[in-house]
C-alpha cells in the first residue's frame, strides 16, 4: 500500500491545495508498529482498534527465547560477555511502509546490553554492546544455545534470556509535534522561528493533522517500532528541541564545518541554524527499530543512514540507547 498515495488523495478531496500537501506529506512518516496480541484479538496499545485498511494476523517476529543464528554464527559478544538477545523479525512478515526500505526477506535479529551501551557515555564506544545481525532467506539456522553469562549482570532486566513473545504489527502514521502547536505560540511550546518558517507554507496543517489521525488512528504503545521518528527523552537541548541522536549529529556537524571555517552562523541565528541542520540530518538518516528493553528506564534505539538500509549494510547501524530517568 502506498501510504503517501492515500493522504495525498484524501487530502485532496478535502479540497486542500495540492502544493500544501506535498509540503506536509515531507514530514508524514510511516513506522511499523510491533506488539503482542491478547486471547481476543486486540493489539497491545490500540484500544482504537487496528487502523483501517490493514490486518494484524500473521506473526511478524518474537522477543525473548533464543535467536536462530547462522549455522556456524557464534552468538554476538561485546567487551564485558555475550549480549542479551532481544528480538527478532520475519521481514517477509512485516507490513510495507513509504520510505523504510527494509529487506523483503530474511531475518532481522537484534542484540542489546542497554546497560553497558549507555553507560559508556560515548557514541564509538556504545557500539561494542549492541548488535543488529540480518540472516539472508535461504541461509541454514539453528536455535542458538544459551551462552555462559554472569546472572547479576543482567539484574535490571527481562532475564538474559526472557520469556518468548509472539509480535504482530500494524502500520501508522507520525509526523513532528510542531505540527500541531499553534503559530502565535498558543501551543504547549509554541514554534521555533525555523518551524514558523516551515508553516507559512503549511495554512491548513490543522486539517491535515486531524486527516492522518482519522486515516491512522493513533496506537499509545508500540514494544518495537520500525521508522517513524526517533523516540526522544524528556531533557530540551534548546527551547524548542528535545535531546535526540540527530541533533547531536546536527551539532557535530556544524560544530565541524564552523573549525573548518566553511561555516560562519550570525548571532542569534543559533537554534535556525541547528534546526536546519537536523532536518537535513533526519533525511539521511532513519530508526531502524527502536524499542523498551524491559525496565521501563532505558530506550534502546538503533538508527541507519537510508543508503546503508537500502544496501542492507546492518553493520553500520548505529545504537543510541537512552535513559529517561
Amino acid at each position: 500500500m502506498d501510504h503517501h498515495d492515500r493522504f495525498r488523495r484524501a487530502a485532496s478531496e478535502a479540497g486542500i491545495p495540492q502544493d500544501e500537501v506535498s509540503t506536509f506529506a515531507r514530514f508524514l512518516r510511516f513506522a511499523i508498529w510491533a506488539v503482542e496480541r491478547r486471547d481476543n484479538g486486540v493489539l497491545v496499545g490500540h484500544p482504537k482498534g487496528i487502523p483501517p485498511g490493514q490486518t494484524a494476523d500473521v506473526p511478524v517476529g518474537r522477543a525473548g527465547g533464543r535467536p536462530r543464528l547462522p549455522v556456524g554464527v557464534e552468538w554476538p559478544t561485546g567487551p564485558g560477555g555475550p549480549l542479551p538477545f532481544v528480538v527478532s523479525f520475519d521481514c517477509a512478515a512485516l507490513p510495507k511502509a513509504d520510505g523504510l526500505a527494509l529487506p523483503p526477506d530474511g531475518s532481522l535479529l537484534v542484540f542489546l546490553h542497554h546497560e553497558w551501551a549507555y553507560e559508556t557515555f560515548d557514541r564509538v564506544d556504545e557500539q561494542e554492546y549492541a548488535r543488529i545481525v540480518y540472516v539472508p532467506a535461504g541461509t541454514d539456522t539453528a536455535t542458538a544455545d544459551e551462552p555462559d553469562h554472569e546472572e547479576h549482570m543482567f539484574s535490571t532486566m527481562r532475564g538474559f534470556v526472557g520469556p518468548e513473545r509472539v509480535l504482530f504489527a500494524v502500520v501508522h502514521a507520525e509526523r513532528p509535534d510542531w505540527l500541531d502547536n499553534d503559530e502565535d505560540g498558543e501551543g504547549e511550546d509554541g514554534l521555533s522561528d525555523f518551524q514558523r518558517h516551515l508553516a507559512r507554507d503549511l495554512p491548513h496543517r490543522r486539517e491535515l493533522c486531524a486527516l492522518t489521525e482519522r486515516l491512522w488512528p493513533d496506537g499509545t504503545y508500540a514494544e518495537f517500532k520500525f521508522g517513524g521518528y526517533t523516540r526522544v527523552i524528556g531533557e530540551m537541548q534548546t527551547e524548542h528541541l528535545y535531546t535526540g541522536p540527530e541533533l547531536t549529529l546536527a551539532e557535530e556537524n556544524l560544530e565541524a564545518r564552523q573549525e573548518a571555517g566553511d561555516l560562519v552562523i550570525a548571532p542569534g541565528q543559533e537554534d535556525f541554524r541547528l534546526e536546519e541542520e537536523l532536518h537535513r540530518v533526519m533525511a539521511e538518516w532513519v530508526p531502524l527499530v527502536q524499542f523498551d528493553p524491559g525496565d521501563d528506564v532505558y530506550i534502546g534505539r538503533f538508527l541507519i543512514r537510508v543508503d546503508d538500509l537500502a544496501a542492507r549494510r546492518f553493520e553500520r547501524a548505529m545504537s543510541c540507547t537512552a535513559f529517561t530517568e
